[in-house]
Order: structure tokens, then sequence, then C-alpha cells
């Protein structure tokens, strides 16, 4: 089984289109090839994605934060143990790094970018070598990959996506297809 690492954003407040697409793109992931890796909880897009998948069949393995475990417990609707808890949010994102065999960056804020670019650093610099996969819903990350072009033109960056193992589709039903078709290494 691939170890699919998903970093997407923990609002609640998000327009539908994001839950819907993301929720699209994640019932299209086989899961007969994939396990999901993801930050725990039951909010936001995290939360959709854990009930999504786990609906179709799959299997989702959670690292998340004492203090988010604590808020999610008083929830009416906790149902999921996480399977690793840890008192703080750097050694959350390297369980996830390091369980992760690929990455999928679904929307989201400051958390899910931090852990988009820790990811493409380490592909960047030969620490990993490990198909990051950007769902650019609604454009949403538009802005980024325009920055990123102008990194390499002002060449503050060397390496483009396709040479960091980045793919970004605008598409759910595309993007899906890429993952599942990909030639993983383990």
């Amino acid at each position: 089984m691939v170890n699919l690492t998903v970093f997407c954003s923990s609002k609640n407040n998000l327009d539908s289109k994001y839950y819907l697409e993301s929720e699209y793109l994640i019932n299209s992931i086989d899961i007969n090839k994939f396990n999901i890796v993801y930050g725990g909880g039951m909010s936001g897009l995290m939360g959709s994605v854990r009930r999504t998948f786990t609906k179709a069949g799959g299997k989702v393995i959670s690292s998340n934060v004492a203090r988010f475990v604590e808020l999610d417990k008083k929830s009416p609707d906790y149902i999921y143990e996480d399977d690793y808890v840890y008192d703080n949010i750097d050694e959350r994102q390297q369980k996830l790094i390091e369980l992760g065999d690929a990455y999928l960056i679904l929307p989201g804020g400051y958390g899910t970018h931090f852990e988009m670019l820790e990811v493409m650093t380490k592909n960047d610099i030969g620490e990993e070598s490990k198909p990051i996969f950007i769902f650019n819903c609604n454009g949403i990350f538009d802005n980024l990959i325009k920055l990123v072009d102008n990194l390499i033109a002002e060449r503050f960056i060397t390496r483009d996506f396709n040479k960091i193992k980045v793919i970004v589709s605008n598409n759910a039903l595309e993007l899906s297809s890429i993952i599942n078709n990909y030639e993983y290494t383990k």
C-alpha cells in the first residue's frame, strides 16, 4: 500500500466548492492501493478527507496534536481515535512527512503551505524524492505558482516543479488518475 499524506485546511467556514471538489478527488483515489495519512481531527477539509475515504472503505492513518484532540473530543460527532498524538505541531508534521510515500496538497492556510513547502524543500535538496500532487481547486494556488515562476526567473529557485516531482492539476478526476497511475518507489 502507498501512504498518501494529505495536507489541507481544518477550517469549517470554507465555500462548499472546496468540500465538493476535494471529496470528489478523495472518492476517486484507489482504496486498494492507498492509505490516507492526515493530520487528524474532524473539522474542515481534514475531517472531510477522513470521512470520505473511510466511508469508501479506505484506511486512514492520523497524526495529531494533543490539544487538538481534546477539542475534537468535545464534539458530539467525535468518533475517530488518532493513531499518533504528539505534544506539538512539529512532531506531528514530522510524522506526517515520515509516513508519506507521496503527498497530496488540497486548499489550506498557513499550516498547509508550511507542510507543502517543507516537502518541496526536501525534494529540492535531495533529502527525499517523493511525488507531490497539488490540487489547484478553483485556482487557489495560482498565485503560488506565479510566485515560484517569478522566483525561478529571478534565480532564487533553480529547479522547477517538474524537477522536484510537483504535479499540479485544476481537475479532480485528472489528478486522481495521475495519483492512481503514478509509478511509486519505496
